[in-house]
């Protein structure tokens, strides 16, 4: 900190840097002490770190508030708020747990930046708490005299060791935050565990209200004490101390009621259920994001092990020459062995955890039904599925969701898909086959469980025909699908995928139209998008897929027909199932008909240049 702070801002520190002559090289070299320099801020530094500091607590706010995605309230701030006060003092809890195992040499290592995130945290909770100056001002001052602590610490010489005892008031708070957890998911306070965490949490506060006091009486003869910076910082925390003291006495006539609550025990399991569905919930979402990491990953396998494999030749390191040789070896084994040709078997060893998968997506089919009534098994069926989307996620929840029913699922893609490394034989292994007459003719020929097949006909132009207020599909001009089912006489299905076209932003306009048609004419999808956060995972929509009444192609024989009951039994489909879904107002439009003009966002005024009499 203090070497950025000398490349940034010298004036930030009280002690400058100083050259060391040539001559005195070994001594520098020999003596720490004589050419490091003390971490003390002048006020300037102090409103440098501790500004950057609180920036970065306010941006982890704003993370948090796009995770949670609560309308803004009064509520939505408290969550916020209390969802940093646990992660800051969760921190501290395991940083002073540290500090307990290290020798006193060793003692006030890291403690200035620990102390430098504090600022921050409590800097931004002031600015927070600064509504309730007039009405409730009592945790504003606290958090105020805290951050001035902090301050008169960071202005002062040899004096960070002070900053864990000071900082063990992060143990009351995590435990504070535990019981608020507790009320919010509806545990008993009669609960054993609740007692104990009330227990706990009265007896830190007071040992942490009182922490700095034995080691006053034990070093206030200490010069260090008595630095002038340091008197803020004692008025400071006696304000804190007198606080925290009015606080328990007008508690007191509640303390034994609080500290032994009354009430029915109810079982562990009954207690337990909510928070139990959330901690499912969480790891549903970390497998999840774990399976998406991986699926693009493997897109992304062969450029990386290609850019090593060149950083490798021109620095000579040995350690990225065996990262390099290692993915090397990978794919030329991916090129060499085998490519499955069609779904595997195997795929259902993974079923746990990829039902994580449908579950992040909340994906279902509609209307719900037991998929085995759906796709008969003495028959085989073409399950056409609209819109693409920017990427099918869709498709892999319907053919998890296959997978469960006991189906080993085909399903078409560009031809391209298949010639990727490490990608390829993913997507081989969950049943991709590349969508030419040919395969189609030959999945279409496969019986139970392999006698379900899933394409989808927009293919490539639905990547770049994304809408926020409206669906759209290209469907309408292909029918070699229908073609392809009605020779395999075929059951042929319409599927539409409700919430594919919310996953990502993808680039529109000139820019849009620019890479469609050069994804077209490579065969390829290629165009600028963003996920959640600017990156690569899809923003948390759910999915469901809305099947509609099938067409029969041994009874209906002529392809335009059999096209024509296709659209209308999906347009219908669509029509039916949208407010279920929760889009009552959203309109469907094949490629062709007329639609309304885009709506304008806002903030495209600001790049257009105003006419001259405007100005």
């Amino acid at each position: 900190m203090v070497s950025l702070l000398n490349l940034l801002d010298p004036a930030s520190l009280v002690d400058q840097k100083q050259d060391i002559p040539p001559e005195q090289e070994t001594v520098r070299k020999r003596s720490l002490s004589f050419y490091e320099q003390h971490s003390s801020l002048s006020n300037r530094g102090v409103a440098l770190v501790g500004g950057a500091s609180a920036l970065a607590w306010y941006m982890l706010r704003l993370l948090i508030r796009d995770r949670f995605g609560i309308p803004p309230s009064r509520k939505r701030d408290v969550l916020e708020l209390h969802a940093l006060s646990t992660f800051h003092a969760f921190s501290w809890v395991i940083f002073i747990a540290h500090k307990v195992f290290l020798s006193s040499t060793d003692f006030a290592q890291y403690v200035s930046r620990a102390l430098v995130a504090s600022l921050g945290f409590y800097l931004q909770d002031c600015l927070a708490l600064r509504t309730t100056l007039l009405h409730n001002p009592a945790m504003l001052l606290h958090q105020a005299s805290v951050a001035s602590c902090i301050v008169s610490i960071l202005k002062s010489k040899g004096v960070v060791w002070l900053g864990p005892p000071l900082m063990s008031l992060a143990i009351p708070t995590l435990v504070q935050e535990l019981l608020l957890l507790c009320g919010t998911v509806g545990l008993p306070i009669a609960r054993p565990e609740v007692k104990m965490l009330r227990i706990l949490w009265f007896l830190s506060f007071g040992a942490s209200k009182l922490a700095l006091v034995p080691l006053w009486f034990k070093y206030y003869n200490c010069p260090e004490l008595h630095q002038p910076n340091l008197l803020l910082g004692k008025v400071s925390y006696l304000a804190s101390l007198a606080l925290n003291t009015s606080f328990l006495v007008s508690a007191a006539r509640d303390l034994p009621r609080f500290l032994l609550p009354r009430g029915e025990i109810i079982p562990a399991a009954a207690a337990y259920r909510v928070p139990l569905q959330g901690v499912q919930a969480a790891a549903t979402a970390v497998v999840a994001a774990g399976m998406l990491s991986v699926v693009f990953g493997s897109y992304l396998f062969a450029p990386v092990a290609g850019v090593i494999a060149v950083f490798a030749l021109k620095s000579g390191s040995r350690r990225l020459r065996g990262l390099a040789g290692l993915l090397c070896g990978i794919l030329a084994i991916d090129r060499l062995a085998p490519m499955p040709r069609e779904c595997s078997p195997l795929a259902r060893l993974v079923l746990p955890i990829i039902r994580a998968f449908t579950r992040s997506f909340r994906h279902h089919f509609m209307p719900k039904h037991d998929l085995s009534t759906v796709f008969s098994k003495d028959r085989h069926h073409l399950l056409a599925v609209t819109p693409h989307g920017f990427f099918p996620w869709g498709v892999a929840a319907i053919i998890v969701d296959l997978l469960d029913q006991g189906y080993l699922p085909n399903f078409m893609g560009a031809s391209v898909l298949g010639a990727l490394p490490i990608a390829g034989r993913l997507l081989r292994t969950f049943g991709y086959r590349p969508a030419t007459r040919k395969e189609i003719k030959n999945c279409l020929s496969k019986e139970y469980p392999r006698n379900v097949t899933i394409i989808i006909p927009g293919g490539i132009r639905e990547m770049f025909l994304i809408r926020e207020d409206a669906e759209m599909s290209a469907a309408n001009l292909r029918k070699g699908f229908v073609d392809m089912a009605v020779q395999s006489g075929a059951m042929l299905w319409p599927g539409y995928m409700f919430g594919s076209s919310r996953l990502y932003q993808v680039a529109d306009g000139a820019l849009g139209k620019f890479f469609g048609e050069l994804s077209r004419k490579l065969q390829t999808s290629l165009n600028l998008f963003h996920g959640r956060w600017g990156t690569l995972l899809p923003y948390p929509h759910k999915l469901a897929c809305a099947i509609g009444e099938p067409v029969d192609t041994r009874e209906v024989a002529k392809v335009d027909d059999a096209s024509r009951l296709w659209l209308e039994s999906l347009r219908k489909a669509f029509e039916q199932h949208k407010s279920e879904f929760g889009w009552p107002d959203r309109k469907l439009y094949f490629e062709g008909e007329a639609m309304p003009p885009p709506p304008r966002d806002p903030l495209e005024e600001y790049f257009v240049l105003p006419r001259l009499s405007r100005l």
